[in-house]
């Protein structure tokens, strides 16, 4: 069974008439649209604490200090509780990095996330281009 809102959307089309190579063009059109891997580059910051108002104060921090990101023509998203907000009593929050294809981005991400002395209980992760955001 498939239920969906847009059951004309190119995708859902491709995937009823049974259409691989339409549903691969669709869905490269819409991410190159998008600016999204592969037609551009991503990242996934997820920032964990026991305590959830200093994790989250902690990514508004980070989200202030997006020079580096901005410097190099790319924009932070967030920070937002994680798909998954609490392991093993961490608190999750995460933000999104969306650049543009040619940047340079591990080196903008390493100035911005460098600005930020963490707390002794928080912890930062970086990943670049995800292929899930949990």
């Amino acid at each position: 069974m498939l239920q969906t809102y847009q059951p004309e959307h190119p995708v859902i089309r491709a995937i009823l008439a049974g259409d691989e190579e339409g549903f691969w063009r669709a869905e490269a059109g819409a991410r190159r649209e998008a600016g999204v891997p592969p037609y551009g580059r991503m990242a996934g910051i997820i920032l964990s604490s026991p305590d959830m108002q200093a994790v989250f104060d902690l990514g508004s921090e980070l989200a202030r200090r997006d020079g580096p990101i901005r410097a190099v023509g790319a924009q932070v998203f967030g920070p937002a509780p994680a798909p998954i907000a609490r392991i093993r009593g961490r608190h999750r929050v995460r933000l999104l990095v969306k650049a543009p294809k040619g940047v340079a981005l591990q080196s903008a991400l390493s100035a911005w996330v460098g600005q930020l002395r963490l707390p002794a209980q928080a912890r930062l992760s970086v990943d670049i281009d995800p292929q899930s955001f949990y």
